[in-house]
C-alpha cells in the first residue's frame, strides 16, 4: 500500500501529466476556435501553458479525494489520440487490419476514462482499490 504522502504526490504528478498533455493537445490540434479561445495569436501560444499550470495547481488542491484515479482517467482520454496520429495511416481502405485492434482498444480506454473522470470511486470499486466510496472534494 502506498502511503499518504506518496499517494499525494503520484496524485500531483499524474495531474500535471494530464494538464499538460491537454495543453499539447490543444496547442497542436489546429482548430481555429480552440486557437481563438486560447488566444493563440495574442499569447502566442503562452497562455494555455499557463493555464495547464493552473489548472494542474487548482485541481491538486480542490479535488484531492480520487485524485490518482482521476489521472489515470485522463491519461486514458489522452491516449487515443497520440495513438491515432499514426494508426490512421495503417488502416487499410477495407478489410480487417490488425491495427483496428488498437484502434477498437483506444476507444475502449477512452470510454473508461471518461466513465472514470465523473465516477473515479466506482471505477476503484471494480479494481478493488480505494474505498469504493464517494468522496466530495475538499
Amino acid at each position: 500500500m502506498i502511503d499518504k504522502k506518496s499517494s499525494d504526490v503520484l496524485a500531483a504528478v499524474l495531474t500535471a501529466i494530464a494538464w499538460f498533455w491537454t495543453a499539447f493537445e490543444c496547442s497542436t490540434i489546429g482548430i481555429d476556435v480552440f486557437d481563438a479561445i486560447l488566444m493563440k495569436e495574442r499569447t502566442g501560444g503562452l497562455f494555455v501553458w499557463m493555464l495547464a499550470a493552473v489548472l494542474t495547481v487548482l485541481t491538486v488542491r480542490w479535488m484531492r479525494p480520487h485524485l490518482i484515479t482521476r489521472g489515470i482517467m485522463a491519461i486514458f482520454m489522452l491516449m487515443p489520440a497520440e495513438v491515432f496520429k499514426f494508426t490512421r495511416t495503417m488502416v487499410p481502405d477495407s478489410g480487417f487490419a490488425p491495427v483496428q485492434l488498437l484502434v477498437a482498444l483506444m476507444y475502449v480506454l477512452a470510454i473508461i476514462g471518461m466513465y472514470g473522470m465523473f465516477y473515479p470511486w466506482k471505477i476503484e470499486r471494480i479494481f478493488g482499490i480505494g474505498d469504493g466510496k464517494e468522496h466530495k472534494a475538499e
